[in-house]
């Protein structure tokens, strides 16, 4: 049995196996289309519908509803049981296929070149995205190249969206199907799904594959391409791109191995319901990590003169995520720079130069144009929202203090880290000023970041890098 779901986590997950049930028998190639699909970005549109997964009592209305938080992963467990082999074919001297999706790989430019060899490895990319350059010396080919774009494919595809279009209507008094965003997103869905089907069928048949990596099983485009290698029997890593913040963004698991960073993931998929038979997790840690000790680009001093800051302060860094609880960072801030006794410095998630806090605190630097290792190198504290670059921080080896606000779905990633946590910004601080002035806090601090990364990031042999590469090894 899992742990108890709130409201609103009961309230997702039942509307989603709802999902699932009613366009259940809407398939493709063998396989039921609702289950390849984004759902989240079905809903986010319908604000009614998002307001009413608020409500407590919400999944009543609904035909299907789930009791425990292992529900939704246990249904999964046997779609991906379904359409796997029972042994794994992984091809001898074969490819090892890496599929980017949405940018989220993350494999540093020099850790590909150390340990992927060129001739045996297979960039898959989409044609509208932008190339990343760390690319360029690997053998990089689009899924265009594998897809069937003929009249009759057409012709298929718009007789599947048909039979969509009947089950709509059929369910068309349904909170989720009466939103136009729903009609539009999943018909695009349906389509992006059974072209990327045929694409991967034919990628495989004409490419030996001996493993698959993708960084994110979330999306109908890189599940899809899961889905049809387990059919094949070709092994499937799914790399952990960031922290397990919210559990929306990590189940349903589907991916044969999922590469995690440390106890806590392997823990939480295993209360979710993962069957570690068939569905594996396995501590590697991420290859972008490595180069977290590598000598900055800049020294601390052409980073003072190049951001604009004072060398005898101390420097916090500030990461927010857009205009989220902009309110509060405002109080941080006012809070914190009262006597002016810091250099703030600001990450903001996309990196931007006009963030509003930039334009209203003019004590506060942008770090727009740096890459983000270099900055923490050169800080003597970090200031986060929970997000990955409070661990990539607590990595380096500096004391960080989150500033949390529940949400739907918060795993309790950084819970660990008790008084270092806060939801008050006042608060949050106090604690910073408190550290800069008490030794005794800031022992503290060291042994709350170390028993920490011993279960969210344990010390293992060699480098991430080369642990992904020797699993590829034994799956293949």
């Amino acid at each position: 049995m899992g742990n108890q779901l709130s409201h609103y986590e009961k309230n997702y997950w039942s509307l989603y196996l709802e999902f699932l049930k009613m366009f259940e028998n809407l398939q493709y190639g063998g396989f039921s289309l609702s289950y390849l699909c984004h759902f989240g970005s079905l809903i986010r549109r319908n604000q009614p519908l998002l307001n009413s997964l608020k409500q407590p009592g919400f999944y009543k209305t609904l035909h299907h509803q789930v009791t425990d938080d292992t529900d939704i992963q246990m249904v999964f467990n046997e779609f991906v049981k379904k359409h796997s082999r029972r042994q794994l074919r992984p091809a001898k001297g074969g490819k090892v296929v890496l599929y980017d999706v949405y940018n989220l790989l993350r494999i540093p430019n020099e850790i590909l070149r150390s340990q992927f060899k060129p001739s045996r490895s297979l960039i898959m990319m989409e044609r509208h995205y932008k190339r990343n350059p760390r690319h360029t010396r690997f053998p990089t080919e689009f899924f265009d190249q594998y897809s069937a774009r003929s009249k009759s494919m057409r012709h298929r595809i718009k007789k599947v969206k048909n039979q969509a279009q009947q089950l709509m209507e059929k369910y068309s008094n349904h909170s989720l199907v009466q939103n136009e965003h729903f009609q539009k997103n999943f018909l695009q869905q349906i389509e992006k799904i059974i072209n990327r089907m045929v694409e991967a069928r034919n990628l495989f048949s004409k490419v030996t594959t001996a493993c698959v990596i993708v960084p994110s099983t979330h999306y109908p485009e890189s599940r899809t391409l899961v889905m049809v290698a387990a059919e094949k029997g070709i092994p499937t890593i799914c790399l952990q791109h960031g922290i397990f913040s919210s559990g929306f963004g990590y189940l349903p698991k589907v991916a044969y191995i999922d590469g995690v960073y440390g106890h806590f993931e392997e823990q939480w998929y295993q209360d979710k319901g993962v069957n570690s038979s068939e569905l594996k997790t396995e501590i590697i840690g991420h290859p972008r990590f490595d180069l977290i000790f590598k000598k900055p680009t800049k020294t601390k001093k052409s980073f003072q003169d190049k951001v604009g800051i004072e060398p005898y302060k101390k420097t916090i860094l500030l990461a927010v995520r857009g205009r989220q609880n902009l309110n509060k960072w405002r109080q941080f801030l006012r809070a914190i720079t009262k006597n002016e006794p810091y250099n703030i410095i600001l990450r903001d998630f996309p990196n931007v130069h006009d963030h509003p806090l930039l334009k209203e605190f003019s004590n506060l630097k942008s770090t727009k144009g740096f890459h983000l290792h270099d900055v923490i190198h050169h800080v003597d504290a970090v200031v986060t929202y929970s997000s990955t670059v409070g661990l990539e921080s607590m990595i380096a080896g500096k004391p960080v203090f989150i500033f949390n606000q529940s949400f739907p779905g918060y795993t309790g990633y950084y819970d660990m880290l008790d008084e270092l946590v806060q939801e008050d910004p006042i608060k949050l601080a106090k604690l910073v000023d408190k550290y800069f002035e008490d030794e005794r806090l800031r022992e503290r601090v060291k042994q709350k970041r170390e028993q920490f990364l011993a279960h969210a990031y344990p010390k293992q042999e060699g480098t991430a890098g080369r642990r992904l590469t020797q699993l590829i090894k034994r799956l293949s």
